[in-house]
């Protein structure tokens, strides 16, 4: 078998080549886009190629005697729509025998209905969303799957585990005492550690049949977002959970409705500064709004700020509005009330996580504090750059 990984240089990629690297059964391509986020992989010292998914002929060559694809882009919409139709396009030519594809619990909506705990829930993401991208992503593999390509669509949740940006986001959020607790944090949380994910992908490589639709894989259900928290809390050196926030707090205030039209509002905007300044290019009106001028004058200081004011109104100071305290975007994110249930990976892939939630968040505590320096003398300060950084992590629902 060998397998051509597309994406490899990313989080999920660089963990499956590493994962691949040490089988006997298996040859990896690694594929990436540049050599800029490669360091994990040059580490390993794995052959790289660069390739770029926008090219079909770049796509066809980085596939020549590869009998398995695995597809872990993230990018532009160039990057996911283009890229994936070369993908699907060259696999097919190249009677690629497996095509695995990396989707996203997102394509069920924001919140998802309670009915997403299995995969025939119907997908509703919102319009022009990271989830409406993912699903038009699902329909071009299922349309490749009905043309004659074997295809298995993994649907993933927040990836957790060693170097994930979701867990170091929330972490650095707990800190800034951005992040609350909505409900307690009693709410479901869906996260698949990267190696149990790496695991998975290694299943649907070795698959018996693939039919393109949907497969949940997570780390089981049964976590909450309080269980996250409070795994986290010695590093974020807290003494005391985060608050707990109520899903309203959430809300978004009301837009304030626009202003009502008046004749004399109208008179008002004819007359302000803004639109005399443009009418004093004319000749005609220079000459006018010039003797209006002198005569406000001669009134003395005071008519010339009642006119001013009659006319444009008390000038308005801007207020400062009070930073709203809460605003971590993994707020929101638990109003995801709903465990996808990864039966359907049981049945279809032998999948069971080799990782269950306490031991995916014990090797992130022992690699962040391997990484980061936590506890040692140079915390104090590395504490406080990743404080201002907001540890210069980013991150999207997988």
């Amino acid at each position: 078998m060998k397998v051509a990984i597309f994406g490899a240089s990313g989080f999920a990629g660089a963990t499956l080549v590493e994962h691949l690297l040490g089988r006997a059964d298996i040859e990896t391509r690694a594929l990436i886009h540049s050599s800029g986020n490669a360091w994990r992989l040059a580490r390993t010292g794995a052959p790289m190629t660069v390739v770029d998914v926008t090219s079909p002929s770049q796509v066809s060559e980085a596939l020549d005697g590869c009998t398995h694809v695995v597809n872990c882009t993230r990018g532009s919409r160039t990057v996911m729509f283009d890229g994936l139709k070369h993908m699907l396009a060259a696999s097919k030519n190249a009677k690629i025998r497996r095509f695995v594809h990396l989707s996203s619990v997102a394509v069920y909506g924001d919140p998802p209905s309670a009915t997403s705990e299995r995969e025939e829930a119907p997908p509703l993401p919102a319009p022009r969303t990271y989830g409406e991208e993912k699903l038009q992503q699902d329909r071009m593999v299922a349309d490749a799957a009905q043309a004659g390509l074997d295809c298995i669509v993994l649907c993933l949740p927040n990836i957790s585990g060693v170097y994930s940006s979701f867990v170091c986001n929330v972490l650095s959020d707990m800190r800034k005492g951005s992040f609350g607790l909505v409900d307690g944090g009693l709410r479901p949380l869906n996260t698949v550690d990267v190696d149990n994910l790496a695991y998975a992908i290694t299943l649907a490589l070795h698959a018996a049949k693939g039919d393109g639709k949907r497969i949940f894989v997570t780390d089981g259900v049964g976590s909450t977002w309080k269980d996250l928290a409070d795994a986290l809390m010695p590093l974020a050196e807290l003494s005391e959970p985060p608050p707990v926030i109520s899903e309203r707090a959430l809300q978004s205030p009301p837009v304030e409705r626009g202003e009502t039209v008046s004749l004399w509002r109208s008179m008002k905007h004819l007359v302000s500064s803004d639109v005399r300044e443009a009418l004093r290019r004319d000749p005609l009106w220079a000459k006018f709004d010039g003797r209006l001028r002198r005569f406000a004058a001669a009134g003395g200081r005071n008519l010339e700020d009642r006119l001013r004011e009659s006319i444009e109104g008390a000038r308005k100071v801007a207020k400062v509005p009070d930073p709203y305290p809460y605003s971590s975007r993994y707020n929101a994110m638990q109003l995801r009330g709903v465990w996808h249930r990864i039966d359907r990976a049981h049945e279809v892939l032998g999948y069971k996580p080799p990782l269950d939630f306490t031991a995916s968040t014990a090797r992130f505590r022992l690699w962040y504090e391997t990484m980061h320096g936590f506890g040692q003398q140079f915390w104090p300060l590395a504490s406080v750059l990743n404080k201002f950084s907001g540890d210069g992590h980013k991150d999207r629902q997988s």
